[in-house]
């Protein structure tokens, strides 16, 4: 067994058919997604209402994956230590990924910072999200993470406007993803749809 493999083995309950280590020691993996989505699906309804504070860095990532899956996984929060391939998408290496996170964060922050119009912002988001995707910090659970990121970032960093998840197509996302290094066309015309109006922010002005 590789050092690799032998990585991969410390996620895993022995015995089990790749059963990821859980906190309620669930060993079928259909019973744990159902489990994990529950969950998910109610930490990310507190977030709606309660976001976490932080400063879009690395360290509020990691705070959200934390907060999402720490009832369930002991590496919530963490780091994943084994390389991923996610279909034929090139995945940051584990050594590289606090600088990578930090590049992508960085470049962010700046492309931000130039951002004017819709048609900027929704570009953005599609760079944004998919250099993220790329990086794949965790072991599980990245594009809910990233995606819950992005919503928190919209909602303090672009004025009048939110991220509504149920106007993208997923299957679009996912091959907008496998597109994104040479062009990210289907990316910004998914955030064109996600992108809209908050109605309730601009009636506060």
């Amino acid at each position: 067994m590789t050092e690799e493999d032998k990585k991969w083995e410390e996620y895993l309950i022995p015995g089990t058919d790749g059963v990821l280590k859980n906190k309620f020691g669930i060993r079928d993996n259909e019973e744990l997604k159902t489990k994990e989505s529950e969950i998910v699906f109610k930490k990310l309804v507190e977030l709606y209402e309660e976001p976490i504070n932080g400063n879009f860095d690395k360290k509020h990532l990691c705070d959200i994956h934390k907060y999402l899956f720490e009832e369930i996984y002991p590496f919530a929060g963490q780091y994943r230590t084994v390389f991923m391939g996610k279909g034929n998408l090139y995945v940051t290496s584990v050594k590289n990924i606090d600088i990578e996170l930090e590049i992508v964060i960085k470049e962010m922050n700046e492309e931000l910072e130039t951002c004017h119009y819709f048609e900027d912002y929704a570009r953005f988001l599609a760079n944004t999200y998919s250099a993220l995707i790329k990086v794949h910090p965790f072991r599980e659970g990245n594009g809910r993470t990233i995606r819950e990121f992005l919503r928190e970032l919209v909602e303090t960093r672009i004025p009048n406007y939110k991220l509504d998840w149920s106007q993208v197509d997923s299957n679009n996302m996912l091959e907008g993803i496998r597109m994104a290094f040479f062009t990210k066309t289907l990316l910004e015309m998914e955030f064109q749809k996600a992108l809209v109006e908050d109605k309730d922010r601009i009636k506060g002005r």
